[in-house]
């Protein structure tokens, strides 16, 4: 995750945690930091994930390259690991590692 994002969602939670961690905090107080933190936070994870899994996907490319020049007799560590994170993500799979591999030497 950028290094950026995760200073901002740090900062957030520390501003927040008097809030959270004060027992005389008015129920309005608490309602005004989850409705105005909350969606910020789940944001910047969602994107923080979706960060990551391009990432896993370019670094994949040279050995997804190499899975379709030899028809599939090589399968290189990064290309496992996609493979594997795609088929636990979605299901049921919808593509073959020959189409899996031709996705990401053409996308990425």
């Amino acid at each position: 995750m950028n290094p950026w994002k995760m200073l901002a969602i740090t900062a957030m939670v520390l501003a927040g945690t008097p809030v959270i961690a004060n027992e005389n905090a008015k129920p309005s107080d608490k309602l005004t930091l989850y409705t105005t933190f909350g969606p910020f936070l789940s944001s910047a994870w969602s994107t923080g994930m979706t960060d990551d899994w391009q990432q896993q996907l370019r670094t994949a490319k040279p050995d997804a390259l190499a899975f379709i020049g030899s028809d599939g007799e090589i399968r290189g560590a990064q290309f496992e690991q996609a493979s594997r994170r795609y088929r636990s993500s979605y299901k049921p799979p919808l593509m073959n590692d020959m189409q899996l591999a031709q996705a990401i030497a053409s996308s990425f």
